[in-house]
């Protein structure tokens, strides 16, 4: 895959190179794993997102996760010694979506599919940017569904509830989706 590189978007080709990483055999370094691309993702989203007023979101820039966590320990290595807005990192695993809306990312585990929309509504007026990997996340009103496709990682965007969550996503990175779901013509 040709990776092209946008004037001052050193992430977008990051980007690219983990959406073609998975397709190319390297006999020399091992591949890698599906939630490592995932939790790569989570992190250049956060650069390709801004929030409504960046100079409120406290001390640390904090990924959460709510439900079962398929990630195990690669949140923290991913994100160990990175900063976002000039905020160290930290990772959260949390079990009440109260608890989520003071939080920038959160990645919804597919165990909690039954109460999706019971957690949505707890965040309906916050900032959060909610990401999934449930069919129908995105459908459902979550914001960034992961998807594989041709054992590549993909996704799809529902700018509605991006923006109606104020946050302003990155053209570039809206190109990068697989599908966006946007009834206004927000791109």
């Amino acid at each position: 895959m040709a990776v092209v590189r946008l004037p001052g978007s050193g992430t977008l080709a990051v980007l690219l190179l983990l959406a073609s990483a998975q397709a190319v055999d390297t006999r020399e370094a091992p591949r890698a794993s599906e939630y490592q691309v995932k939790a790569a993702f989570l992190y250049n989203f956060a650069k390709f997102v801004h929030w409504p007023d960046e100079r409120t979101l406290g001390p640390a820039f904090t990924v959460a996760v709510l439900g079962e966590d398929p990630f195990g320990g690669i949140l923290e290595s991913t994100f160990a010694g990175k900063t976002i807005l000039d905020r160290n990192v930290e990772v959260r695993r949390i079990s009440a979506p109260e608890a989520a809306g003071k939080f920038q990312i959160l990645f919804i585990g597919s165990s909690e599919r039954p109460r999706l929309a019971e957690i949505l509504k707890a965040l309906e007026g916050t900032s959060v940017l909610t990401v999934g990997e449930m069919d129908g996340f995105s459908d459902r009103g979550g914001m960034i569904t992961f998807k594989l496709k041709n054992d590549l990682v993909r996704f799809d965007i529902n700018l509605d509830q991006v923006e109606r969550a104020h946050l302003k996503m990155s053209s570039q990175l809206i190109r990068l989706a697989l599908r966006v779901i946007s009834k206004g013509d927000g791109v």
